[in-house]
């Protein structure tokens, strides 16, 4: 078990985000193993496993970890802000990309192209990940301490 007592072992703001970037990464394998399986039984059963791991985390970090007193700063703050443009910019692009490629190729083979609903919550796990591994990367290259590494 981890201890987080120590001052070396200490939860810091990005260490709490880094585990929360990991707990939805889950998610995205979670929503992706369902994308790839199909609607077979298999590939339900696959995705609930992952999806209870995946919800276990995510409760795991909300409450076990407790971050009563997040990090407030100016810089950490703008930090967030531009992680969560960042993520919002790529989602949106990769919406807008994959709604030209289904319309053309639809409009090719003269059928339509059905688009599986579980492409917009991977999408949307994958903008969490993206908005949390950007600001982490914001921090780090920000950092004029190692206070928050």
């Amino acid at each position: 078990m981890m201890d987080l007592s120590g001052e070396e072992g200490r939860m810091t703001f990005n260490r709490y985000m880094f585990l929360r970037m990991i707990v939805e990464f889950v998610g995205v394998v979670c929503c992706t193993v369902q994308l790839f399986s199909g609607t077979n039984l298999v590939g339900l059963i696959i995705t609930g496993v992952i999806a209870l791991l995946w919800a276990g985390g995510e409760i795991w970090v909300a409450t076990i970890l407790n971050r009563k007193s997040p990090r407030r700063d100016e810089l950490s703050d703008e930090h967030q802000q531009q992680a969560t443009e960042f993520a919002f910019m790529v989602a949106l692009t990769l919406l807008v990309v994959l709604g030209f490629l289904f319309m053309a190729l639809s409009l090719i083979w003269h059928m339509a192209i059905e688009f599986p609903p579980i492409t917009l919550p991977a999408i949307a796990m994958t903008a969490l990940v993206i908005s949390d591994a950007r600001y982490l990367w914001l921090e780090h290259n920000g950092a004029e301490d190692d206070y928050e590494d």
